[in-house]
């Protein structure tokens, strides 16, 4: 009888181990698949992050293309001897106003 109860005791140790074993490989198993998902989903991230990378660098040398001329326009008006030629006045305006302040 003293036999059969450790027998039965020890069936019972073994399917509690074999049970905690299964429930350990199924957590694993569930452990790798969540680890590879959010792999794929890092991945896929910087995948869409380089892309939009991508296309704001085309953005920008576009616009610095269209932007050019327009910059060279402004700079060769802003430099021209009219233009000196209305800064110099502005200045003595100010320059002549705020001496006769005083």
């Amino acid at each position: 009888m003293a036999h059969n109860k450790k027998s039965e005791a020890s069936q019972k140790a073994d399917e509690i181990e074999n049970t905690l074993r299964e429930g350990a490989s199924d957590v694993a198993k569930t452990v790798d698949k969540k680890l590879n998902n959010t792999n794929e989903n890092v991945d896929s991230a910087a995948k869409r992050a380089e892309e939009e990378i991508n296309k704001l660098k085309a953005e920008l040398t576009n616009l610095r293309r269209r932007a050019g001329p327009k910059i060279q326009k402004a700079e060769n008006f802003l430099c021209s001897p009219a233009a000196i030629n209305f800064y110099k006045g502005l200045a003595f305006k100010k320059y002549a106003c705020s001496s006769s302040r005083y």
